[in-house]
């Protein structure tokens, strides 16, 4: 056996899982800037080179910077979610996006911080997970709302019963 071999290797889980949350929680994630890489690579990844995103003569004639997408807001809520940690073991699968509201807009430069509220939590049918309903909030470096939303989550559930003893 090889000192490697031999050596007890620990993962450690900071998850968050069903019965670690409730209703009334709020978690804020760490912040981020939004660059010119970030709009790019949007842009290249939807097709979406609209005047708005990608001419900066014309943003410039309308007294403004350059757009990033509306839904790229969406896609940074999830990474900065992801790089918290807060659900890596424990995700099962996001179920919807409701009531999503771009309220301000996301420009180069932008540092962005996102905070999730947690307005509700039950047990599924089969008992085995849990459903969340969580609201997102996106927020610029001045403090203010950028975009807000729901999404419904589905997540595992810390404690196994006989009903998810095999699964784990």
């Amino acid at each position: 056996m090889t000192e490697r071999a031999a050596r007890n290797i620990i993962f450690a889980d900071h998850s968050l899982y069903f019965e670690d949350l409730e209703e009334g929680h709020v978690y804020r994630s760490s912040s981020r800037t939004l660059s010119e890489a970030d709009l790019t690579m949007f842009s290249m990844f939807s097709g979406d080179w609209n005047q708005v995103h990608s001419d900066a003569e014309y943003m410039a004639e309308q007294g403004s910077g350059r757009l990033l997408h509306g839904v790229l807001g969406i896609a940074v809520v999830t990474g900065l979610m992801d790089r918290a940690g807060w659900f890596a073991s424990s995700a099962i699968a996001m179920t919807g996006i409701d009531e999503w509201k771009f309220l301000r807009p996301l420009f180069i430069g932008d540092t962005v911080t996102m905070e999730m509220e947690i307005l509700g939590k039950r047990l599924v049918s089969a008992g085995d997970k849990g459903y969340l309903d969580r609201q997102f909030t996106l927020y610029n470096q001045h403090g203010e709302t950028a975009q807000q939303g729901r999404c419904g989550f589905l997540i595992k559930r810390l404690r196994k019963t006989e009903a998810n003893a095999q699964d784990r």
